[in-house]
């Protein structure tokens, strides 16, 4: 099978990381593929893995030159699929894909909102797309709840590579308390995630004081950049908590940092699915989550972890409280989570995103 594949991220994000694992896979399957991409982490990480890659630069969803190279680009490698990874693809590559004769045209939808609330998102969602990849239940509840039609949504969660994942945390990197400079009994409060809007770290900021009133050995370490950062800065001085809470940026040995965390904590108020929950698991790393969007379909509550129904500071507080005085429940959720995590396995995702791709395609052929 020949597969396109069309992403507009810039940076390096959990999307991004799913295209290149989708990528990989497939070629190991022996599928011929393309990927049209800005100049960024994934065009990159996609040439240095051998894989055929295309620079393809967009300034928003009416850029026509743009769609006209991707149709010229892809009428010279003859897809029978373009799977569109990004919103601003979904935009720009439906059409280019259609004029260019791509026999079927996939979208995959990362985000848990309703989609058609406005009339630039209904012009959008209603684009010749034969098939939407929702990356969990929520996003395909959401979808639902939007109109879209059940027959053109399929369920093709997101999955992580466990061999690399394992060989990536085996990595060597320094300690983390003496990096901070705090004791060693001190209990590491972790979050892997960008600082955008819908991470939400505002939630978990405000309920950093209860935790450190019940556990005050507790420091909060937050991987990750985005906008956010200044708002959160902020807040965190008029808190008066840069002590205890830590924003040392972009990690790029996240996985190995994560190992040393006593909990992990994702205070998000939308989320697809989240792969850093994933990689939790996979590293027996115990979680507190919000439950929101896919998260329930990862973190079983009581189970494999702890879930937040409420966007709740006082109710966060209590849960993260409640996990840090109970490693034995911790060491429960985490022998749990290591056989629930073994069904999110990119394996399982490139089987999925395969049969669907032929699904459609033998209905084109019928």
């Amino acid at each position: 099978m020949r597969i396109a594949h069309l992403d507009t991220g810039r940076e390096w994000r959990g999307g991004q990381g799913q295209v290149l694992l989708l990528m990989r896979e497939l070629a190991r399957l022996g599928h011929a593929q393309l990927l049209l991409a800005p100049q960024g982490p994934l065009l990159e990480r996609a040439a240095a893995a051998g894989l055929p890659v295309e620079r393809w630069d967009s300034r928003g969803e009416m850029d026509l030159i743009a769609m006209a190279k991707a149709e010229r680009v892809l009428r010279a490698f003859a897809p029978d699929v373009a799977h569109l990874h990004s919103a601003h693809a979904h935009a720009l590559g439906t059409l280019a894909a259609r004029a260019a004769g791509a026999r079927a045209v996939v979208v995959s939808r990362r985000v848990d909102f309703k989609v058609r609330t406005n009339p630039v998102s209904a012009l959008k969602y209603a684009l010749p797309v034969d098939r939407y990849f929702c990356i969990s239940l929520g996003v395909k509840q959401a979808m639902l709840d939007s109109g879209i039609p059940e027959e053109q949504l399929a369920l093709v969660p997101s999955g992580i590579d466990f061999d690399a994942v394992r060989a990536e945390a085996a990595q060597g990197v320094g300690d983390l308390r003496a990096h901070l400079g705090v004791p060693a009994d001190t209990e590491i409060v972790g979050t892997v995630a960008s600082l955008a809007p819908h991470k939400n770290h505002a939630l978990l900021l405000e309920a950093v004081p209860a935790v450190l009133a019940a556990r005050p050995r507790a420091h909060f370490v937050w991987l990750g950049e985005g906008e956010c950062r200044p708002a959160l800065e902020q807040r965190r001085a008029e808190l008066e908590l840069e002590s205890h809470v830590h924003m040392p940026g972009f990690d790029p040995h996240a996985r190995a940092t994560m190992t040393q965390f006593d909990l992990f904590v994702l205070s998000s108020y939308l989320e697809g699915l989240c792969t850093s929950l994933l990689d939790a698991q996979a590293l027996g790393v115990p979680i507190v989550a919000t439950g929101v969007g896919g998260v329930p379909e990862v973190v079983v509550d009581g189970r494999t972890g702890l879930l937040v129904s409420e966007l709740d500071p006082a109710k966060l507080a209590a849960r993260i409280v409640d996990a840090l005085e109970h490693p034995e429940k911790r060491a429960e959720w985490v022998a749990a989570a290591r056989v629930h995590v073994q069904g999110f396995g990119v394996v399982q995702t490139a089987e999925r995103s395969l049969a669907e791709y032929e699904r459609v395609l033998s209905g084109k052929s019928r």
